[in-house]
């Protein structure tokens, strides 16, 4: 038995808070969105993170990263989750091109008056962007670490394989919860809790029980290193046949549940390679998570015309397991106070070990 180094105070403090969004947000790189969504000219997408709204947007067909907003009077340049439209800003009509250059401000010549060498500086602020796959990365950080640095490489190689497997039909749902960010990816990091928190909804599905992943050392130091905390598994899967199966390009060949834990807080599954979900544990407070689900099937290889149907009875399924979390961890974020014990962990919670390990290492003297 071990105790935690992560004191209750880490789950309750506002400037502990503030310091995860500079050294983990604003430095990892952070899960955006699907890259399907950003198929067509002009689409884009929005996010928070680390504090910092994020615009991604297709930009003659290549993904930019820009903050998500306008360098005169800080107006947000896009507003809606997801759409396609154009870098421009509602509030005062100037243009921005591809490269985050402005092109062009209403009556400029009678308005602004800019020197030319400050007009050429007024730009949206850019930040890098990495597609795994159909998954889109951003990171915050002037000097970006590698992304090799963060996840192995033989792990991206799956990633890429699965999600090239998504369908263009997607669900998103933003889901409130009154709990710190980290209970949530500890929450799936612990396989023992199934049987107890899920015994009539997920545990029947897993005959075998969830599968446990297996431990990954770094060579150089023989320790968990960053980019050994995320990992992928496998578990058998007792999957209900329907008819639409048939309609997909599934992704294997077996009836499993595939697991991706990304650190630091994305959980990326499948069902039998049929459906996919993204969760993503998005902080807000100290003790409220918006929980980001996206979910969708394997692209389809005919016309489902039940498609949205079938989409939307997947979402409900998955956002009744969260409930049966949510309850349980609201619970204990309640009870929680700064001046109270550590946690302790037994041998299973190894790897819970290393994430407060490393998490500390990244957070430095405020740990």
């Amino acid at each position: 038995m071990s105790k935690s180094i992560l004191s209750p105070r880490h789950y309750l403090d506002p400037e502990i808070l503030r310091t995860e969004q500079e050294r983990i947000f604003r430095t990892l790189w952070i899960f955006a969105g699907v890259k399907q969504l950003l198929a067509e000219p002009d689409a884009f997408l929005t996010r928070t993170i680390g504090g910092v709204p994020v615009v991604v947007q297709n930009c003659g067909g290549e993904l930019r990263a820009f903050e998500n907003q306008c360098a005169h009077r800080q107006m947000p340049i896009q507003f809606e989750e997801y759409g396609q439209r154009r870098l421009i800003c509602r509030y005062h009509g100037w243009v921005y091109g591809g490269d985050g250059a402005i092109r062009s401000m209403p009556d400029e010549d009678t308005l602004y008056r800019y020197p030319k060498a400050e007009r050429e500086g007024l730009r949206l602020k850019e930040f890098a962007v990495r597609a795994i796959g159909n998954l889109v990365f951003v990171n915050l950080a002037p000097t970006p670490l590698p992304i090799e640095s963060q996840f192995r490489p033989e792990l991206m190689a799956e990633m890429e394989r699965m999600s090239a497997h998504f369908s263009g039909e997607t669900i998103f749902a933003r889901i409130p919860a009154r709990y710190n960010w980290k209970l949530n990816f500890e929450n799936i990091l612990d396989y023992n809790h199934v049987p107890y928190v899920h015994p009539r909804s997920f545990q029947p599905l897993l005959p075998g029980g969830v599968r446990a992943p297996a431990p990954t050392l770094d060579e150089a130091t023989g320790h968990a290193a960053l980019r050994d905390l995320s990992v992928s598994t496998s578990s058998p899967y007792a999957l209900a046949p329907q008819p639409w199966h048939a309609m997909v390009d599934r992704f294997g060949d077996v009836d499993r549940y595939y697991n991706f834990y990304l650190y630091p807080n994305v959980n990326f599954i499948s069902l039998a390679g049929y459906v996919f979900l993204i969760q993503q544990f998005d902080p807000v407070a100290p003790d409220r998570t918006d929980v980001l689900f996206t979910l969708m099937t394997a692209r389809e290889t005919r016309r489902i015309p039940a498609l949205p149907a079938i989409l939307w009875g997947h979402m409900k399924g998955e956002k009744r397991v969260l409930d049966e979390d949510v309850l349980l961890i609201e619970k204990l974020q309640a009870s929680l106070n700064s001046e109270g014990a550590h946690a302790t962990h037994g041998a299973y919670e190894a790897r819970l070990v290393d994430v407060a390990r490393i998490y500390a290492g990244l957070m430095g003297a405020d740990a």
